[in-house]
């Protein structure tokens, strides 16, 4: 270890200074609560006549900004003839007084779904892994590490020779997973609950790349169950566990499903296909039932 003294500093000082100011992300400075009211009084027409000032400052204290008011500004912003959201100089333009309750609303009816998606979820999630590791197991007769490294490896050859994937960037994340698990083998004392600690991404990943034979028998397992969403294909199931992956970890890291399906990269404010945000819709209104 290096120890820390005044010439490391400069020199990591000096190292600093010669990088551009591209290279910085700049953020925003944090605001008081208070702050945050005044910001959104004199830039959101945001009033509070049902829940006054001290009462919204307690909330946004609880809830972060973050998840009361930031998901769903452009629910009560001006929108165009085309129904999409008018932006002047990068802001939302409000043409009337909004309270703070209308935002405070919206949150709390989004998050009171979240305890019945979480069940419906987890009871796929079980369902998946144990049917997965169950057909997996009994044909590849994982009986040792070694010949678990070498059943993942050929998964990430299947994933390269896979010709109806062609998305560089979704194999190259699936292989990235399946590196994970290989690592993570020696974590575990025995192959099951290797597969029972696999997160459901992963599962997914798994099922993804294994031989088609074998993920047909896999899908009518679950459709005896009544776990396949309602589809009769392969790769429309895959792509409704897809959906549900990113959903559920949008649950479960209390973020809003609001931004889930509205963005395709949050980041970058790039907004998903209106296809996109239809089959995101239709998971959340499945996992709702």
């Amino acid at each position: 270890m290096i120890p820390i003294n005044n010439s490391v500093i400069l020199a990591l000082r000096r190292d600093v200074s010669i990088m551009s100011e591209t290279d910085v992300q700049q953020y925003k400075p944090a605001k008081t609560t208070t702050q945050q009211i005044e910001y959104l009084k004199d830039n959101k027409r945001v009033t509070f006549n049902e829940i006054g000032e001290d009462e919204a400052s307690e909330l946004l204290l609880r809830y972060n900004y973050t998840n009361i008011i930031s998901p769903y500004k452009h629910r009560l912003a001006k929108i165009d003839d085309n129904r999409k959201v008018v932006k002047q100089g990068g802001k939302h333009v409000y043409e009337r007084n909004v309270d703070f309750k209308e935002y405070y609303d919206c949150f709390i009816l989004e998050r009171q779904k979240y305890p019945r998606m979480i069940k419906n979820v987890l009871e796929f999630e079980i369902h998946f892994k144990s049917i997965l590791a169950y057909h997996v197991l009994n044909k590849y007769k994982l009986s040792d590490s070694n010949s678990l490294e070498v059943f993942l490896d050929n998964l990430k050859i299947n994933i390269s020779l896979n010709q109806t994937e062609n998305l560089k960037k979704k194999k190259k994340h699936m292989k990235e997973q399946i590196d994970e698990l290989i690592h993570e083998i020696s974590e575990y004392a025995d192959v099951y609950c290797f597969f029972d600690r696999m997160t459901l991404g992963k599962t997914l990943t798994i099922y993804s790349s294994i031989p088609y034979n074998l993920q047909n028998i896999i899908f009518a397992d679950l459709k005896k169950f009544g776990m396949t969403f309602n589809v009769n294909k392969v790769p429309d199931f895959i792509d409704k566990v897809f959906c549900m992956v990113a959903i559920r970890n949008c649950i479960m890291h209390c973020n809003s499903l609001e931004i889930l399906v509205r963005f395709y990269n949050p980041k970058t404010k790039d907004l998903r296909k209106v296809s996109d945000k239809k089959k995101f819709q239709s998971m959340i209104n499945y996992l709702c039932q």
